[in-house]
């Protein structure tokens, strides 16, 4: 069942990313505000937000984030920061975590350039 539920919410992000079209797409359609869903191991969580100005903190209710969706204005970043204090820019669109990200103490939306993930397994964070 818990594949599943992981399936269907994979299906689902996917499909609003088809929608929304490329990443550069993301970035246009997003002029009034941003959008970042952290999917997990229990779900999946979207913070929204109408500037980064001034940067914002959040924290992950998820044990675990294994993927992303991020839709940030121009001139905006999404930044995970994992428990060593490492931190790395998420890129426009979508992409899988990197292992040493998943477990983050905290989601910085701030001014700055996010680049484009690209298409296809190349291309993804």
């Amino acid at each position: 069942m818990k594949t599943t539920a992981k399936a269907l919410l994979a299906g689902s992000v996917l499909a609003c990313v088809a929608v929304a079209g490329g990443a550069g797409t993301a970035h246009a359609a997003n002029a009034a505000g941003g959008r970042l869903t952290l999917i997990g191991d229990i779900g999946a969580v979207t913070f929204t937000y109408p500037t980064c100005q001034p940067p914002r903190q959040y924290h992950s209710q998820l044990r675990e984030i294994q993927s992303f969706v991020n839709q940030p204005p121009p001139g905006c970043q999404a930044v995970l920061v994992n428990r060593a204090g490492a931190s790395r820019v998420l890129c426009v669109g979508s992409g899988d975590v990197p292992f040493e990200f998943r477990q983050p103490t905290s989601i910085i939306i701030q001014p700055g350039t996010a680049p484009d993930c690209g298409i296809g397994p190349a291309g993804r964070d």
